[in-house]
């Protein structure tokens, strides 16, 4: 079953289970496009082309296989990467992954003067009746790849849902053609294993080209990773309202900004975030800055967090925490039961249950509830899209 979202965020558990077989939400994936030159150097073009038409896809609500699950399957069905897959391979790749549309195609350079021309030819195909779709062509020098997988970006996004996708000249307005060195480093820190090389690629990419909100995402999400948030913070500030990974690093962004003690700039972020993508994480993070800032909004958003996932011990956890502040201890007490009947290990619920059945031992104070809320790191946009999706169908 797909993972999904919904604005009615409280019912998101129950609704993935009514709506499991729902076929109304379309699943798109879209492959590396094959490169037919001899040149084995510019392999990289092929998944820089797939990730330009993901994004847009995403971009205008559409689901789309994330590169990590398209990579897993890939995994599965022991397909290499770089190598010509014949369709029969591509249709058990989207078929595996519950994908009702794919996009495949080709790339080839013809040697032109004075410089290389690039020759990029996709097709849609419907996964389930094996119906071809749309074709698309697009053709220039190699030089302005981002202006050409955009322009075959959008040539798919005009088929896929003909009565709702953006003029042309609308969609360009939310992209930048980035450079052709900026990009290659941007692709091939995407395709490195190590860590340590992704970094380099992407810095070097943001050296390149100091507008590369994807490369400025992928940056600060590493050095999020690697729990250095003064760092982090600078990089997803940078990534674009149009990007699709907005909330993601508005969501990392918030954190980051919380272990920094920065409440007003954490709230600020998961603010963002809320408004768009109301997911109990999301709801979670944003009551603990508003505890921590005293707004009194705080008990609200715990107790949305809460309605949206029941099982979780850490929003049962941070519900008691402004119940016990609020003096509320029979609540308080109740939710940090909750929190022990899901993990009876946790011993600072044990704690703040005895705090809440013996109040009359001492007073109970903010100053002495500080630093005990508890974030989520997880964030699952593409759950709350998918569960969207299911309730209510893009238009085509």
């Amino acid at each position: 079953m797909r993972r999904s979202q919904a604005t009615f965020i409280f019912a998101i558990p129950i609704l993935i289970a009514m709506l499991a077989s729902n076929a109304g939400a379309e699943t798109w994936l879209v492959v590396p496009f094959s490169n037919l030159s001899s040149k084995i150097s510019v392999d990289w073009i092929g998944e820089s082309v797939a990730e330009s038409i993901s994004e847009a896809l995403t971009r205008e609500g559409l689901l789309v296989v994330d590169r990590e699950d398209r990579k897993e399957g890939e995994r599965r069905l022991a397909l290499r990467p770089n190598s010509r897959w014949t369709r029969a391979s591509v249709l058990r790749l989207a078929e595996a992954l519950d994908a009702d549309y794919v996009v495949l195609g080709s790339f080839e350079i013809a040697d032109g003067a004075p410089i290389g021309v690039l020759k990029l030819t996709g097709q849609s195909i419907n996964v389930r009746d094996l119906r071809k779709g749309g074709n698309f062509t697009e053709s220039g020098p190699i030089e302005d790849l981002a202006g050409l997988q955009s322009h075959l970006a959008w040539q798919v996004l005009r088929s896929s849902m003909p009565k709702a996708a953006p003029a042309e000249e609308q969609f360009k307005l939310a992209r930048v053609d980035i450079r052709l060195d900026a990009l290659e480093n941007y692709v091939r820190g995407l395709l490195a294993q190590a860590p340590e090389a992704q970094e380099r690629y992407f810095q070097q990419a943001l050296k390149l080209d100091g507008r590369f909100s994807q490369a400025a995402f992928q940056y600060g999400r590493l050095l999020f990773l690697k729990n250095n948030n003064a760092s982090a913070g600078p990089q997803l500030e940078k990534v674009k309202p149009s990007d699709p990974h907005y909330r993601a690093a508005n969501f990392l962004l918030g954190i980051a900004k919380f272990r920094q003690n920065d409440f007003r700039a954490a709230e600020a972020a998961f603010s963002r975030v809320s408004r768009e993508v109301p997911l109990s994480e999301v709801l979670n993070n944003l009551g603990a800055a508003q505890f921590r800032l005293g707004m009194p909004e705080s008990l609200e958003n715990f107790r949305r967090a809460l309605e949206g996932d029941d099982k979780d011990p850490v929003f049962h956890f941070n519900l008691g925490l402004v119940l016990l502040n609020r003096g509320a201890y029979a609540e308080a007490a109740e939710q940090f039961r909750a929190t022990l009947d899901r993990d009876p290990k946790d011993q600072e619920a044990t704690k703040m249950l005895g705090r809440s059945l013996r109040p009359q031992a001492g007073g109970v104070g903010k100053d002495d509830l500080q630093g005990q809320e508890r974030l989520k790191l997880e964030y699952e946009e593409a759950a709350y899209r998918q569960l969207k999706a299911l309730i209510g169908p893009q238009k085509k």
